[in-house]
């Protein structure tokens, strides 16, 4: 064991400046989240939902799938169906029901390696080609590269773990990273960053490693207190800075069988997601939680002043039939939640809505 903490605790040991920084940007989210976000169930349901959808749509995207959002929609209104007629759809309905899975069961899903090959069993359940060896790791050697317009791998990115070693390798990392989350080692953040990138490129499965990597990173942001990974997809995020993730690794993973590895690059991409992400889903569940704490009228002008550059009193009552006095109410009120701010005065005043960064 000595050795794979030598392997693995000097890149998440001092981290630099700018990933502290990072790592606080991030907690302060996740406090803020836990401590002042209050939302109805149904604005939580709509919500996951939504993550569902888009996490499995760009997750498969990002291997070269051609399914729309609309199309993952479809197929999860269909849950019950059990044969699907093309590989996209059965790689969507096993990322729809093993991230739904995780969303509901992630604190008795501890990180071990028999949860490990239950996820991959069930991320690739639909897939008929992938029969012979889902849940099991690979027996054949495999290459992690950039796909081309045909599908095909383009450009190899880095070589992977042999297929003789992957049991060994996959015992290792699990093993250091239990150990380092039970004994407060590390920031969890880091930990995480630094289980994803090593998991892809040992690269344990035939089929599937990249897709497993974003359900994996979703249960353990979960079990360490990062909620608002169900709100919001950061593997949409992933799918948007596409370019940016294979560089990060590339960059990253070349560097492996140096003397002194880095993983610096896949930090700054890593932690860069997750804050978007947080700070997406913070501004989601303002925007949700404001139905709770307004009346009805209070909402309808606050709907209005949300679609417009600016506002007047005298506008906002003309496209709300709402009375004068309740909308003065009602912008008074919005100020106070730090929704709006007051420019001018007299005839001349109006009113803006803060964007909140």
């Amino acid at each position: 064991m000595n050795d794979i903490l030598t392997k693995f605790d000097h890149r998440v040991n001092a981290p630099e400046p700018h990933i502290v920084v990072l790592l606080a940007d991030i907690d302060s989210i996740r406090g803020e989240f836990k401590s002042d976000i209050r939302m109805i169930p149904q604005k939580i349901n709509n919500l996951r939902r939504s993550a569902l959808i888009t996490s499995a749509g760009a997750s498969v995207r990002i291997e070269g799938a051609k399914l729309s959002d609309e199309e993952v929609e479809k197929i999860m209104r269909g849950l019950a169906v059990s044969k699907f007629s093309d590989r996209d759809s059965q790689e969507v309905q096993g990322y729809l029901e093993t991230l739904q899975n995780v969303f509901d069961s992630y604190q008795t899903l501890p990180l071990r390696e028999g949860v490990i090959l239950s996820l991959h069993n069930q991320l690739l359940k639909y897939s008929v080609r992938d029969d012979m060896h889902r849940g099991g790791y690979k027996k054949k050697e495999n290459t992690v590269g950039v796909l081309g317009v045909d599908g095909k791998v383009a450009r190899i990115l880095f070589e992977t773990t042999p297929a003789y070693l992957t049991s060994k390798e996959m015992g290792e990392l699990t093993g250091w990273t239990t150990n380092a989350f039970e004994k407060n080692r590390f920031h969890p953040l880091l930990i995480i960053a630094n289980f994803i990138v090593e998991f892809l490129k040992i690269h344990p499965f035939e089929d599937g490693n990249g897709r497993l990597s974003r359900i994996l990173t979703n249960l353990l942001l979960l079990r360490f207190g990062y909620q608002f990974v169900q709100y919001v997809s950061h593997e949409q995020i992933i799918e948007y800075r596409k370019d940016e993730y294979y560089i990060a690794l590339r960059k990253s993973q070349e560097t492996f069988k140096a003397d002194h590895d880095t993983i610096a690059p896949w930090f700054n991409y890593f932690l860069s997601i997750v804050k978007e992400q947080g700070a997406k889903a913070l501004l989601y569940a303002r925007e949700e939680n404001m139905e709770a704490v307004l009346s009805p009228k209070q909402s309808k002008v606050w709907q209005y002043i949300s679609g417009e550059d600016e506002a007047t009193p005298g506008g906002i009552v003309k496209a709300t039939g709402i009375a004068l006095g309740t909308v003065r109410q009602a912008l008074n009120r919005l100020m106070k939640l730090g929704k709006l701010k007051r420019i001018g005065r007299g005839r001349g005043t109006r009113y803006v809505k803060i964007i909140e960064i």
